[in-house]
C-alpha cells in the first residue's frame, strides 16, 4: 500500500470509549450436534495506518462431538469494511492451507455442497444479506482444532473532532470461548507519529506498547471465557487530503478522503411530515433508545407539526396523525413503544401517504433496510432521511433510496444524536459532479461528506491524473476544487485501493441489482470481492478445481490446472443430448400409458420387506419396454370423462406447547396470545408455521401471512427456509406471493432443477402459464446432476398437461416430439424441502399392493418414478384407471446423509385428480417429519 497525505496536522488526544458502530457480534454456531462447536482461541493482528486500518483475524475451532460436522460463523461488516482475503487451516495434519478464490455466488454454493457431500474439505464466504457475511467450513473433525483466518480493509474516518477510534475487539464482545482462552491483539503502527496513539491501559498491563522502526508494535490479551472491556485505540486524524494508490490488473487505482469546504444553512421547520416505522421482525434488534432520543431531540427543536404515521411490515398499517405541540410528541411515542415486531420487510409498504410530497414534507424513514418480501422499494416523491439504529443493515439500500429523493442516510451506530440532528435539520454542502484528467470510472461512497470529508475513487490512466470535485454548499454556492492523484505502479501494491473503488462501483450499481448483475459478478471475480453475486471458495484438492472448473490460487497448482484443464463439458450439445435422452424415456412412458392393466383383484400379493438397505436392493422392476408412438394422447385435454374421485387429506396436527394457549384465545385476542409466545420460539421455523396455520383456519388471512412471512426475515439466503416459506404459501392459495420467494431460491441455487420447477408450478398457480411453461421447459430441456433423477420426466408431464388445459400458449421452443399430453385419473407429488434426504412417496391401493421405490409398477397399472435419494424430490406416482376403492398416501423418512441436520423435514404433497383434463383438482398439504424411520398417513384417493 501506498499512501500520500498532504496538508497533514497531528495532535495529542485523549484516550476515549470506542464509537458504537465497531459493536459487531459474529455468531458461530454448529448446525448439527449436541454440543455448539467451542471457540479455542482468537487472534487479531491489527495494522493501522493514518486512515486505513488492515486486520488479521484467526479463529480457533473445535468441534466437542463425536462425529464430523459443518460449522458456520456469520459476522455483520461495517459499511466499508472489505474482506480481501481468507484461509482455512488442513483439516489433517500436513495437508495444504486452503486458500479461498472467487466464484460466482450460486457456483460457490454448488461446489461447496457438492464437495461436502464426499466428505471432502471445502471452505465458502458468501455475503448473506445487507452487511452480514457467513463462513460455512467442513469438515470439523471431532476434537480437531481447524483454525479460520481472514483479512479485513477498512478506511476510518474521524469523529465531529477529528480523532480516530478503533478497537480490534469489540466485534467479538459477545463470544465466549471454553475455559482458560484468550483474545489476542498483537498489531502495529505506520505512518502515524508515536506520541499522538492512545492505547487501553490493559495494553500494557497484560501485554506491552512500545516503539517500533515503522511506528510502535503493541500487545494485549483478554481472557475468551469471560466477560471482557475492550482494547480500545485512538489517535488524531492528519487533516488535508488524503489520497492511497495500488496497482492491480494492469491498472493504476486512487482512494481519497477529502475535506470538503462550504456553508451550512438551517433547514425550513416542515409543518407536516412522515415518519414510516418499519415494525418487522428485525426491526426488535434496532436500538430504539437512540432512535427515541434523535425523535425527541428533533421534534423539541421543530415544536409545532403534524406528522403522519405509517407503520410498515409485509404491508402497511392505516396511517394515523399526531399533532405536535411545543415539542410534546409523548402520544406518538407511547404508540411506537408498543409497537409489535413482526413479520417480513417490504420495502413497498415504506410509501408515503397522497397529500405528503414535495420538498417542504420531508419523510423520516426508521429501517436496518433488510428487504425480503414484496416489491423493490418506489421511488419517494419527498426528501427521505433513512435512519439505521442496527448493527446488521442494508447501509446501501437506505443510502440510494434517501439521496436519489435528496434526503441523507443516517447511521445512528456512528453519529451522535447530535450530528444526526444537526444533519436533520441542516442544509449542508454536497456533491455536484466529479470528473477530471488521466482518470476514468470516478465513484463516490456518498454525496454528502461524512465528518466534513468525501470519499472518493477511481481508475488512473495518466501519470498527470487530477480529479476535479465539484460541491455545492446549503446556500446553493457552487464551488470546484482539484486533486492531484499520482499514479501507482507498484506491482506489490496490496490493491486497496482497487478493492474500494470496487467495493464502492457495486455499491452504485447495486441501485439496480438486477440490470447491473452481470457487470457486479465480473467486479467481483475480477477484484476478489465478496458481493450479491460473488463468494470466496477455498477447495483442497486439484481433482475439484479440474471437476468444477474453478481457478486456484496463484502458484503450484494453478500451473497444473492450466496444463490439465478441459474445455468446459457445458457446450451447446449438452441441450440436444438432453432432449433426445428424454425422447427415449418419455416415449417408455407413453408405452405404460396405453397399456391396458386388469382393475381386478391381484392374484398372488408380492411380499414386501419389513426394512431395507440401499446398498444391496435389487433393481426396480421396469416400468415398460421402450414401443413406438403412442397410438392415443395428445396435446389437448382428456374429454373423456374419469371416474368420481375424492382427496381426503389427513389433517396434520402438530402437538407443540405453545399452539393451545393460540388457539384458544378469542378472535380478538389471538394475535395477543401469539405475540406473547413469540419471544420464547423467535428462531422456530416451526412456530411461525403452526401459528399461522391456526390463523388461516380461523379466517384470520392477512394476520396468518404476516406471521408466516417471519420465515423469510429468518434467513433470506437460505434456500430450505424459503422454500417452505413458498409452499405453505401456496398451499393457503397465496402463489403470488410465494413467487417472490422462490425468485429468490431460483437466484440463490439455479443448479437445482427444482429451483425452476416451483417456479414453474408457483406461477401456473398464480395465474401465469406462458412463464409456467418457460419454467418448466428450462427443466424438461436441461441437464442436471444425476442424483436428480426423473425431474425433467416430471416436469414435462406438468407442462404438457398445463398447455392442454391453457390452449393458447406459445410452444414453439418445445420439442414437438415431447408435445403429448398423458392425463390420468389419479397423481400425487412428494417434494421435501432438505438436501441429502431421502423420502419416500407410499401409495397402497385397495388390491393392498403398496407402490414405492421397489415396487414402480403395480398390478393395476400404478406407476412410481425412480427412487429420488438425494433430496428435494420430486417423487411421482401416476394411475391412468383407477379401480373403485380407496388408495392410502403415505411419506416415509427413510434417512439422510447431511452435515446440517435440521430438527426436522418439510414435506409438500400435491393431490391431483383428473390430471391433465379440464376437470383437473389439486389440493396441497405440507407437514413435517422428525426424524428417520418416521412414516406418516397424509391422505387418501376415494374412488367411486
Amino acid at each position: 500500500m501506498r499512501t500520500w497525505v498532504t496538508g497533514i496536522v497531528l495532535a495529542l488526544t485523549v484516550l476515549s470509549q470506542p464509537v458504537a458502530a465497531q459493536m459487531q457480534t459474529p455468531i458461530i454456531r454448529a448446525t448439527s450436534g449436541k454440543e455448539p462447536i467451542e471457540v479455542c482461541g482468537i487472534w487479531i493482528k491489527p495494522r493501522i495506518y493514518a486512515r486505513v486500518v488492515v486486520t488479521e483475524t484467526e479463529i480457533c475451532l473445535e468441534n466437542p462431538n463425536s462425529t464430523p460436522l459443518e460449522g458456520a460463523l456469520s459476522f455483520p461488516l461495517r459499511e466499508n469494511q472489505t474482506i480481501t482475503s481468507f484461509w482455512l487451516s488442513p483439516a489433517a495434519e500436513g495437508g495444504p492451507v486452503l486458500q479461498a478464490v472467487p466464484v460466482p455466488k450460486a457456483k460457490g454454493t454448488s461446489v461447496f455442497e457438492a464437495i461436502e457431500r464426499v466428505a471432502a474439505d471445502p471452505a465458502l464466504m458468501e455475503k448473506a444479506e445487507g452487511n452480514i457475511y457467513s463462513l460455512r467450513v467442513y469438515p470439523l473433525l471431532p476434537k480437531i482444532k481447524r483454525v479460520v483466518t481472514f483479512v479485513t480493509t477498512e478506511p476510518v474516518m474521524p469523529d465531529a473532532k477529528g480523532v480516530n477510534r478503533f478497537d480490534p475487539t469489540l466485534a467479538f464482545a459477545d463470544i465466549r470461548g471454553v475455559k482458560n482462552t484468550v483474545l489476542s491483539v498483537e498489531g502495529g503502527t505506520t505512518g502515524i507519529p508515536n506520541g499522538v496513539v492512545q492505547f487501553a491501559p490493559k495494553y500494557k498491563s497484560t501485554g506491552f506498547v512500545r516503539p517500533s522502526a515503522t511506528g510502535i508494535q503493541f500487545s494485549g490479551f483478554l481472557p475468551l471465557d469471560k466477560r471482557r472491556d475492550g482494547l480500545g485505540i485512538t489517535w488524531t486524524a492528519p487533516g488535508g487530503d488524503s489520497v492511497i494508490g495500488s496497482w492491480f490488473e494492469r491498472h493504476s487505482y486512487f482512494y481519497a478522503d477529502v475535506p470538503v469546504a462550504g456553508g451550512s444553512v438551517p433547514r425550513p421547520a416542515p409543518a407536516a411530515l412522515a415518519l414510516v416505522w418499519d415494525a418487522s421482525g428485525s426491526g426488535a434488534a434496532r436500538d430504539h433508545d437512540r432512535e427515541f432520543a434523535l425523535l425527541d431531540a428533533y421534534f423539541r427543536k421543530l415544536g409545532t407539526t403534524e406528522v403522519t404515521l405509517v407503520v410498515a411490515r409485509d404491508q402497511a398499517e392505516t396511517p394515523r396523525q399526531f399533532t405536535i405541540a411545543n415539542g410534546d410528541w409523548s402520544a406518538l411515542r407511547a404508540v411506537l413503544e408498543t409497537v409489535a415486531y413482526d413479520g417480513a420487510t417490504n420495502p413497498s409498504a415504506w410509501s408515503l401517504p397522497e397529500g405528503l410530497t414535495g420538498d417542504k414534507t420531508p419523510a423520516l424513514l426508521f429501517s436496518d433496510g433488510l428487504a425480503n418480501w414484496g416489491a423493490p422499494q418506489p421511488r419517494v416523491a419527498a426528501p427521505l432521511f433513512a435512519i439505521n439504529a442496527s448493527s446488521q443493515a442494508d447501509a446501501g439500500r437506505l443510502r440510494h433510496l434517501a439521496e436519489t429523493s435528496k434526503g441523507q442516510y443516517l447511521d445512528l451506530m456512528a453519529l451522535s444524536t447530535g450530528q444526526a440532528l444537526a444533519d436533520l435539520t441542516t442544509i449542508r454542502p454536497r456533491l455536484s459532479a466529479l470528473s477530471g484528467e488521466g482518470v476514468d470510472n470516478l465513484v463516490a461512497g456518498s454525496i454528502y461528506p461524512e465528518s466534513g470529508r468525501l470519499v472518493l475513487a477511481g481508475r488512473v490512466t495518466g501519470p498527470k491524473a487530477v480529479v476535479t470535485v465539484e460541491t455545492i454548499d446549503g446556500a446553493g454556492k457552487t464551488s470546484r476544487r482539484t486533486l492531484a492523484v499520482p499514479m501507482d505502479e507498484d506491482r506489490n501494491s496490496d490493491g486497496f485501493a482497487a478493492k474500494r473503488w470496487a467495493d464502492l462501483r457495486i455499491a452504485q450499481l447495486k441501485s439496480d441489482g438486477n440490470r447491473n448483475r452481470a457487470e457486479i459478478l465480473s467486479l467481483g471475480e475480477t477484484f476478489g470481492v465478496i458481493s450479491d453475486e460473488t463468494s470466496l471458495l477455498a477447495l483442497e484438492r486439484l481433482e475439484d478445481f479440474l471437476r468444477y472448473d474453478v481457478m486456484p490460487p496463484p502458484g503450484n497448482m494453478r500451473a497444473e490446472f492450466l496444463a490439465r484443464r478441459q474445455p468446459s463439458r457445458l457446450d451447446p450439445k449438452a441441450d440436444s443430448q438432453q432432449v433426445e435422452n428424454l425422447v427415449r424415456r418419455f416415449d417408455a412412458l407413453a408405452d405404460w400409458w396405453n397399456r391396458d392393466f386388469p382393475k381386478g383383484e391381484k392374484p398372488k400379493p408380492k411380499p414386501e420387506p419389513e426394512s431395507r438397505d440401499r446398498a444391496v436392493s435389487a433393481a426396480p422392476a421396469p416400468v415398460a419396454a421402450m414401443s413406438a408412438r403412442p397410438s392415443s394422447g395428445g396435446t389437448g385435454p382428456s374429454s373423456a370423462k374419469g371416474p368420481e374421485i375424492e382427496i381426503r387429506l389427513k389433517k396434520w396436527v402438530p402437538n407443540a406447547p405453545y399452539l393451545r394457549s393460540i388457539k384458544d384465545a378469542p378472535a380478538d385476542q389471538r394475535y395477543g396470545a401469539y405475540l406473547a409466545q413469540r419471544p420464547a420460539y423467535a428462531n422456530s421455523t416451526a412456530f411461525y408455521i403452526d401459528a399461522a396455520d391456526i390463523f388461516f383456519e380461523a379466517g384470520q388471512e392477512d394476520l396468518a401471512v404476516r406471521i408466516l412471512s417471519n420465515v423469510g426475515e429468518l434467513g433470506w439466503s437460505n434456500r430450505s427456509l424459503l422454500r417452505i416459506l413458498a409452499y405453505r404459501l401456496m398451499q393457503a392459495g397465496k402463489a403470488d406471493l410465494a413467487l417472490t420467494a422462490l425468485t429468490r431460491v431460483r437466484d440463490l441455487a439455479p443448479d437445482e432443477p427444482q429451483s425452476w420447477r416451483d417456479l414453474g408450478l408457483a406461477n401456473a398457480a398464480a395465474g401465469n402459464p406462458q412463464e409456467a411453461v418457460n419454467f418448466l421447459w428450462h427443466v424438461a430441456s436441461h441437464r442436471w446432476d444425476s442424483r436428480f433423477s426423473d425431474i425433467d420426466l416430471i416436469s414435462l408431464g406438468e407442462m404438457n398437461a398445463m398447455a392442454a388445459r391453457a390452449k393458447t400458449l406459445d410452444l414453439s421452443k418445445v420439442e414437438p416430439r415431447l408435445l403429448r399430453n398423458l392425463p390420468v385419473d389419479m397423481r400425487v407429488v412428494l417434494t421435501w424441502d432438505t438436501d441429502n434426504s431421502d423420502m419416500d412417496l407410499w401409495v397402497i391401493d385397495p388390491n393392498g399392493e403398496r407402490a414405492f421405490y421397489g415396487n414402480r409398477l403395480t398390478y393395476q397399472g400404478g406407476h412410481m418414478s425412480r427412487d429420488f435419494t438425494g433430496g428435494l424430490g420430486p417423487e411421482e406416482f401416476m394411475l391412468k384407471r383407477a379401480k373403485p376403492g380407496t388408495y392410502e398416501v403415505k411419506a416415509h423418512f427413510y434417512g439422510h446423509r447431511q452435515q446440517i441436520l435440521s430438527p426436522y423435514t418439510t414435506l409438500m404433497l400435491k393431490f391431483t385428480t383428473g390430471f391433465g383434463t379440464d376437470e383437473q383438482k389439486d389440493q396441497d398439504v405440507v407437514l413435517r417429519l422428525s426424524g428417520r424411520g418416521e412414516e406418516v398417513m397424509v391422505g387418501t384417493f376415494e374412488v367411486k
